[in-house]
C-alpha cells in the first residue's frame, strides 16, 4: 500500500507512465494547480494586512506566499514519496517520476507571473488582448523555457543532478531550472520593454 501511494505521487497519478515525453505531460498539471490557488486566494479576498501597503498589493504578497507555501510543501511530499518509489530501483531518476516538474512548473510560474505586471504597466496592451498576454507571459513561456532547461540542463543544473544523489537530487534539479526559466523569461521581458516602453504615469 506504501509502495502504492509513492508511486501514485511520484508519477502524478499515473501522468509519468505516458510512452510520450513523460515530463513534458508531467508539467501540465502545475498549470491548473497554480491557478486554482490563485482563484481560491483571489476569490475569497485573502490578503497580508502589511503596512504601507495598499489591498491590492496586500493580496499579490498573500497570493505569492500561498502558491510559494504550496510549492515548499510539494516539494517535501514529492522527495518522501519519490525516495521511496525508488528505493529498490537500479535506476535513480526513473523518466515516470514527474512530481520533480510540477514543483519546477509552478515555480517557474509563480515567479513569472511578475513579469505580466510589468507589461501591463507598458504600451503592449494597446496592440495586444489582456487574454494573449497572460497566455504569452503565464503559460506558453515559462512552459517552453522550462522545458528547455529541464532538458538541457546547463551547469549548474546538470552538475545538480550528478552529485546530489537520492530523491533530493530528483528534485532539485528541476528547481534549478525554474529559476534559470525565470530569469530568461525576466530578460525576454525587458528586451519587449524597449519595443514597448514604458506609459508614462499620467497621475
Amino acid at each position: 500500500m506504501r509502495k502504492k501511494i509513492a508511486e501514485l505521487i511520484s508519477t502524478v497519478f499515473f501522468i509519468g507512465k505516458v510512452k510520450y515525453a513523460p515530463g513534458t505531460f508531467g508539467s501540465l498539471p502545475a498549470f491548473p494547480l497554480c491557478y486554482i490557488i490563485m482563484y481560491f486566494t483571489l476569490n475569497n479576498k485573502i490578503v497580508f494586512p502589511i503596512e504601507g501597503f495598499n489591498f491590492q498589493e496586500q493580496q499579490i504578497i498573500a497570493l505569492f506566499a500561498i502558491e510559494l507555501f504550496a510549492i515548499i510543501a510539494l516539494f517535501i511530499f514529492g522527495t518522501y514519496f519519490t525516495s521511496i518509489y525508488i528505493e529498490d530501483m537500479a535506476e535513480k531518476d526513473p523518466k515516470e517520476v514527474v512530481i520533480d516538474e510540477v514543483v519546477g512548473q509552478m515555480l517557474t510560474v509563480i515567479l513569472c507571473s511578475f513579469s505580466v505586471v510589468l507589461t501591463y504597466a507598458t504600451s503592449l496592451p494597446e496592440h495586444f488582448e489582456a487574454m494573449y498576454i497572460d497566455i504569452a507571459f503565464l503559460f506558453v513561456l515559462p512552459f517552453v523555457l522550462f522545458r528547455l532547461f529541464d532538458a538541457l540542463k546547463p551547469w549548474p543544473i546538470n552538475w545538480l543532478d550528478k552529485n546530489i544523489k537520492g530523491a533530493l537530487g530528483v528534485m532539485v534539479d528541476d528547481v534549478a531550472a525554474a529559476i534559470f526559466a525565470s530569469v530568461v523569461q525576466y530578460v525576454l521581458v525587458f528586451f519587449i520593454l524597449d519595443f514597448y516602453p514604458l506609459i508614462p504615469n499620467s497621475g
